[in-house]
């Protein structure tokens, strides 16, 4: 009988321990991602071929931390937003191992213009453009919220490995004028 004790008492802390062991496991792996942005800063973040709807393009920028993006808000009917794209396009080739992500925001689908206009402009317009980077579209203005897009587009921010807004430009940049400002960055 009082090996059956014995062995009932082992049984009951078991559990425990498993319980022990998990959590610190959670808190090792959690902590090391923490430490480390959660994602390697050198690892390339997958880039659809296609728009990605976004309720909120704070909330998308979430997986971006570690990475240094230039966050670029455009409509296919913009033709200085057009102007742009190449040079987005070379920057995201020359720089993408290096950390860097550029994020085209279409406000497309929330101010249509053209034939086809609004989110069915966007597709095509990436596929002729040969775009190489994530383009998000808004469906409402409320997915812009903290990014102020009243002056004008394009209007496009730097933001740093942190998540924080190093500068703004409203209007149309060159190449060089990001390339200075990502170089001082990555």
């Amino acid at each position: 009988m009082s090996q059956a004790r014995s062995k009932a008492k082992r049984g009951k802390g078991t559990p425990l321990i498993i319980g022990v062991v998990l959590v610190l496991a959670v808190v090792v792996v959690g902590g090391a991602m923490f430490a480390g942005g959660g994602r390697s800063s050198s690892a390339p973040i997958p880039v659809s071929p296609t728009p990605l709807t976004t309720e909120s393009v704070q909330s998308s920028l979430a997986g971006y931390r570690g990475k240094v993006v230039i966050l670029d808000f455009w409509a296919t009917w913009c033709g200085p937003c057009r102007m742009e794209i190449p040079g987005f396009i070379t920057l995201q080739n020359k720089y993408r191992s290096q950390g860097l992500e550029i994020i085209g925001v279409s406000i497309d689908p929330i101010t249509p213009r053209g034939n086809p206009g609004g989110a069915p402009a966007v597709e095509p317009f990436m596929r002729s453009s040969g775009i190489n980077y994530t383009i998000l579209m808004v469906t409402n203005p409320a997915a812009l919220s903290g990014y102020d897009i009243s002056r004008g587009i394009p209007t496009t921010y730097v933001i740093d490995r942190e998540g924080k807004v190093i500068r703004t430009y409203i209007g149309a940049q060159s190449m060089a004028v990001f390339e200075n400002d990502i170089s001082q960055l990555l």
